[in-house]
């Protein structure tokens, strides 16, 4: 590739059915893919419900239907080998549908393809934010206020949050059969490129993706179900090899805000170190909407009055949304 070229980008995801807050969040993503060039392909796995409508408003292909997970989710393996028969394009983009991509993102996406001739893998955090309603991302005005909202009212998530990941197309095509929507394949992914010397490039000071925040009660256990305690959970540990953790969440290149990137100095465990309060943040939140949430379940099902929202004790911890982000 040359120094002028550009390599022809290809956003994977597998939405759920597009019902209620789940379908208004999942249209915002969606619609603001699609808002970052007519060069970028969208590609939607699944049938689910809403989906053909979708995909034929935003000019998407569709996979049609995905393997499924242990516990009923689309298994990662499949999604990434039909999204690689699906598109010429050499860049893949997984990403989750609940995340709104800015202009600055395709951006910095396209300085790392040119800085690593396409052969790295790019990672970045996300800004969890609470969002009810349809956004017309369209409209420059509009993405200016979003912009705006994010910087007074977003959070940004842990390290160990990994919602999107920009890949050769040839880079990840012995994906074992995790199950999406779980814990720990995302670990899997940053751990591997590491292993086989493949650069992981951390693009957060230049790339806005906003997280729409949600609740999880589709799953009996909650967020806790989501990351430890379902089957999907236990079985993408036990093909990952371990939590992966530690590797799992250290780049080993980053971006500035000036758009240089630059050599990570600190070791994967030195490089967790400093997001830590944010992790044990992440962790006592998790732990504590799952709990709440059986509990409610509970009293649901004997009729009991439901207990009162959780309200976060103030600490070290920092701030979470107030609905329970992915």
């Amino acid at each position: 590739m040359g120094t002028g070229e550009r390599m022809q980008l290809a956003i994977v995801a597998a939405p759920k059915a597009f019902q209620g807050h789940t379908g208004v969040i999942q249209r915002n993503a969606i619609a603001s893919w699609r808002a970052l060039g007519r060069d970028v392909d969208i590609l939607l796995g699944g049938d689910v419900a809403g989906l053909g409508s979708v995909a034929a408003e935003v000019r998407a292909a569709r996979l049609g239907a995905i393997a499924d997970g242990v516990d009923g989710p689309p298994r990662v393996d499949d999604l990434f080998a039909k999204a690689r028969a699906a598109t010429r394009a050499e860049l893949i983009a997984y990403v989750n549908s609940d995340i709104m991509l800015m202009p600055d993102w395709l951006a910095a996406v396209r300085r790392v393809t040119q800085a690593f001739m396409g052969q790295a893998l790019v990672i970045g955090r996300r800004t969890d934010l609470d969002v009810e309603e349809l956004i017309d991302v369209a409209d420059p005005l509009v993405r200016i206020d979003l912009l705006d909202r994010v910087r007074r009212q977003g959070n940004l998530a842990a390290c160990v949050c990994k919602d999107y990941f920009v890949f050769h197309r040839d880079a990840f095509t012995h994906v074992p059969p995790f199950t999406l929507g779980r814990a720990y394949w995302d670990n899997w992914m940053v751990h591997d490129a590491r292993e086989r010397g493949l650069p992981v490039v951390e693009i957060t000071a230049c790339a806005t993706a906003i997280h729409q925040n949600h609740d999880y009660a589709h799953l009996s256990g909650g967020r806790l179900s989501a990351y430890l305690t379902s089957a999907g959970a236990r079985e993408n540990r036990r093909l990952a090899g371990g939590s992966r953790m530690i590797t799992g969440a250290a780049a080993t290149h980053g971006m500035r805000a000036s758009g240089e990137i630059e050599r990570v100095p600190l070791s994967a465990l030195a490089a967790f170190a400093t997001d830590l309060p944010r992790f044990v943040g992440l962790t006592l939140a998790v732990a504590g909407a799952g709990v709440t949430q059986v509990v409610r379940q509970a009293t649901r099902r004997t009729g009991s009055v439901p207990l009162p929202k959780v309200v976060q004790a103030s600490g070290e911890a920092p701030k979470m949304p107030s609905r329970k982000a992915a």
